[in-house]
């Protein structure tokens, strides 16, 4: 009879392994496919947050040197000025190569897991929990991929010096230390820990001190170029004060309590079922995130005090990935757990680096049995198993969530101390990008892209329109004031639909709204023109309200923007096809005085 084995030393297994290894693998691919159909269902190809501060060449490359926000970010500013002269700033690049750092992450992870003959419950796992799409803001807002790059890179760092041959391996793991050093602030903990793992690892004494001199290096370089902007306070964004002292019992319990929840959020997510926290699933979500830490202080430290252990290069190479992301964690706890509200150590752009520390412990057990029995090494292997199944069997629940229309639901102020957990959605973000392209300052919509819109944002518009940035980069989105080009085919017949009443915006400009029927459903983009045919403002397709929907993007229900000068009295409404130079009239809409 045939069995499947959970043992942690990879084996060859018979027809029943292979068959559960090989569904394994293909939930893993499951999961990376739902994350790209939400990457690909919520993408709108518009700056968000920080990339309002890198729209040109000019503004990427002036301040090359500089930091941006707290972190010298170099490395990444060459993918941002890319992806302005291939994708027009749409960040259609940012997004794609945000993606192939986790595929490469991912197989890495399961080369190094082979390598130490890890069982494939391990090597799956590690495939499954980078695909998740728990950390939703590092793929909606294509200026974090700087938050995925800086821990791909780590985990590239450690795994060169760990698995590398002499020097080879260990000038490797300098040279992408450094550049892991250029990407984020806490990169640079990259090239601090590379002596000490040189040191795990039982390296030549001339290795370490290289290593050491070439950290130092890297940490000098660093503190050198860390000037220019500052990072953005908590206190810009929530209603807290400035501490008045770091070394109050007070700020040094925030503190901790941060620390807690940052890297506890993950596995609260899945208990608690939602990305929203009360006061006591804080709590719980503070414990959970320290069952994991002692959990991984306590493999580490076993490790340590053991020389054959630790010499191995999978213990050597997850104990420095560990202290990668703990030290990231202790230091964004320093930075940010005294002004910022706790709960904000859940919001999900942490979310990439708490969940690697999981999956890094999870390695850890697995690496480390507590005894040389089959029972020590196949309890944690189930334990992983299910914990991958959980974590897979969530993955259509988060997707859903953030493809499918909220409805008209508030968006969250800034100021109100509420997380921005509207802000993520598809139906939130299709109206900003309407906003844009009409030039009207619908701050509500603009909040989920931005910190504070107001009337400079427009000439921020038009910058992007003058230079036919995302999303003007097509000639149809860029005729605000100006008819249709000539040789559209202007069908005053054959399309339906319906156009509810505009609500007046307080920034000047309208809200429509509407439905589409019959042949209109085949297009998604309109326009709004008004009395001298002149493009007034444009519309999208609403999100799905179901899954189905939200996949075939088959809602017939629209959302869009008029523009406050171009629009007066009432607009005509068409569905526009510009790759068949197509516009099909289907409703009007009567605009009330602002």
């Amino acid at each position: 009879m045939t069995s499947v084995s959970l043992d942690s030393r990879q084996s060859n297994g018979g027809i029943a392994e292979r068959l559960a290894r090989s569904a394994w693998f293909a939930l893993g691919g499951l999961t990376g496919l739902l994350l790209l159909l939400m990457i690909a269902r919520t993408f709108i190809g518009v700056p968000h947050w920080d990339s309002w501060g890198l729209l040109t060449y000019r503004e990427i490359f002036g301040g090359f040197f500089d930091s941006l926000n707290g972190h010298v970010s170099m490395a990444p500013r060459l993918v941002y000025a890319a992806d302005i002269w291939l994708a027009s700033g749409s960040s259609a690049l940012n997004m794609v190569v945000t993606v192939l750092l986790l595929v490469a992450d991912a197989v890495l992870l399961v080369w190094v897991c082979r390598q130490a003959r890890l069982s494939w419950v391990y090597q799956g796992f590690a495939v499954i929990i980078l695909f998740w799409a728990y950390p939703v803001a590092n793929f909606m807002s294509a200026f974090n991929l700087q938050i995925v790059g800086v821990f791909v890179l780590a985990t590239f760092t450690f795994a060169a010096l760990a698995f590398g041959k002499g020097a080879k391996g260990l000038w490797l793991s300098i040279a992408i230390a450094a550049t892991a050093g250029v990407t984020m602030a806490n990169g640079i903990l990259a090239g601090f820990l590379l002596a000490p793992l040189a040191w795990a690892l039982g390296r030549p004494a001339r290795d370490i001190v290289t290593a050491a001199i070439a950290g130092a290096a890297i940490i000098g370089v660093y503190l050198l170029l860390a000037t220019g902007s500052a990072d953005v306070l908590c206190t810009d964004v929530y209603d807290t004060q400035k501490a008045q002292s770091y070394l109050s019992l007070q700020s040094i319990g925030s503190m901790l309590g941060y620390l807690g929840v940052y890297l506890g959020a993950p596995v609260a997510r899945i208990v608690f079922r939602t990305a929203s926290f009360t006061d006591t699933t804080l709590i719980v979500t503070g414990v959970l995130g320290y069952i994991g830490l002692l959990t991984a202080a306590f493999l580490s430290l076993r490790a340590l005090f053991d020389a054959e252990q630790r010499r191995r290069p999978i213990v050597g190479f997850l104990m420095a990935l560990l202290a990668f992301l703990v030290g990231t964690a202790a230091v964004t706890a320093y930075g940010r757990g005294v002004e910022c509200p706790v709960y904000s150590a859940a919001t999900s752009r942490y979310g990439t680096s708490a969940d690697m520390f999981w999956m890094t412990t999870v390695l850890l057990v697995g690496a480390l049995p507590l005894a040389d029995r089959a029972w020590a090494r196949t309890v944690p292997a189930l334990g992983t198993l299910l914990f991958g199944l959980v974590i897979a069997a969530s993955q259509p629940f988060i997707v859903k969530a953030m493809i499918v229309s909220p409805g008209l639901s508030p968006v969250a102020t800034g100021k109100s101390g509420e997380q921005f957990l509207g802000g993520g959605h598809q139906a939130d973000r299709v109206g900003a990008r309407t906003a844009i392209l009409s030039s009207t300052l619908d701050v509500a919509a603009l909040r989920v892209i931005m910190l504070e819109p107001d009337a400079r944002t427009l000439a921020t518009f038009d910058v992007l329109r003058e230079k036919r940035l995302a999303p003007f980069q097509h000639r149809w989105s860029a005729l605000l004031g100006q008819p249709l080009p000539r040789g559209y085919d202007m069908r005053q017949r054959g399309c339906s639909g319906t156009a509810s009443a505009p609500v007046p915006l307080p920034g000047g400009g309208w809200r429509i709204a509407g439905t589409l029927q019959g042949s209109a459903t085949q297009f998604d983009h309109i326009v709004a023109l008004n009395s001298a045919g002149q493009v007034a403002g444009y519309a999208m397709r609403s999100p799905g309200r179901t899954l189905g929907e939200a996949v075939r993007n088959s809602n017939p229900g629209w959302q869009g923007h008029v523009n406050a000068r171009w629009g007066a009295g009432a607009v005509t409404l068409y569905a526009l096809d510009p790759d068949e130079k197509t516009a099909c009239r289907f409703a009007e809409a009567d605009l009330p005085g602002i």
